[in-house]
C-alpha cells in the first residue's frame, strides 16, 4: 500500500465531494475534512482516479453484480441515516450513546479499504497484489488512522466485516455493520457466487 503525500490527497476534495455528496451529512467540519482526506488517500493508494472511480467494484465474488463501490457506499449511508432517524430514540431511551456523525462518517468510510483491495489491470477491476494480506477492513482502518480520524471510526471500519465477529462493538459500529450486510445481501440476492 502506497501512501501519497498529504498535499496530493487534499487536492481531490472537490472530486471526492462530487463522488460522495453525502459527506455533507457529517456536521462536524473537522471530522468531515478528515473523512474526505481518508477517502482521497485510499483512492490514491489504490491507483483510482476521479475518472476511474465508478469502475471500482463492491465485490468480484459475484461476477454479475452491477453495483459499484460508490453506489454501495452511498446506499449504505442513506439507509443508515434514514434508519438512524427512526431508531435513535430507542438508543436514547436505553441510555446508550448513539452519535449521528459517527454513523454518517462510519457508513461513508466503512469500505475505504476496498480502494486498495481492488485495482485496475488492463482496464478491468481485479484484486490488488496485497488484497490477500490486507483485506479491506484492515487496510481501511490503517488509512483512517493515518488521516487522523477518531479511534471510534477506525474501530468501526476494522470491525464492519467478519473480522469483527468476535470484537467489541459500539452501538454505531454494530448499526453500520448490520445495515452494510443487509444492503450487500440485497445487492447480490439471486446472483451466483463465483
Amino acid at each position: 500500500m502506497v501512501f501519497p503525500n498529504e498535499r496530493s490527497s487534499l487536492m481531490k476534495v472537490e472530486e471526492i465531494m462530487l463522488l460522495f455528496p453525502d459527506f455533507l451529512e457529517i456536521t462536524d467540519e473537522n471530522l468531515r475534512f478528515k473523512a474526505i482526506q481518508a477517502t482521497a488517500l485510499a483512492m490514491e493508494s489504490g491507483g483510482w482516479t476521479f475518472e476511474t472511480a465508478e469502475q471500482a467494484p463492491v465485490t468480484l465474488n459475484w461476477p454479475d453484480c452491477r453495483c459499484n463501490l460508490i453506489e454501495h457506499v452511498r446506499t449504505v449511508t442513506r439507509v443508515c441515516l434514514s434508519t438512524y432517524e427512526q431508531l435513535a430514540p430507542f438508543y436514547k431511551d436505553n441510555g446508550v450513546p448513539f452519535d449521528r456523525d459517527t454513523v454518517a462518517c462510519g457508513a461513508l468510510l466503512h469500505d475505504i479499504g476496498k480502494w486498495t483491495e481492488f485495482c485496475l489491470k488492463d482496464g478491468k477491476p481485479v484484486h490488488s497484489e496485497t488484497s490477500d494480506l490486507l483485506r479491506h477492513p484492515l487496510s481501511g482502518a490503517i488509512l483512517a488512522d493515518r488521516a487522523g480520524l477518531p479511534v471510534k471510526i477506525v474501530h468501526l471500519i476494522a470491525t464492519h466485516s467478519f473480522e469483527g465477529e468476535r470484537s467489541y462493538k459500539t452501538a454505531e459500529s454494530d448499526f453500520v455493520r448490520s445495515i452494510d450486510e443487509f444492503v450487500f445481501h440485497c445487492t447480490v440476492y439471486g446472483l451466483q457466487k463465483k
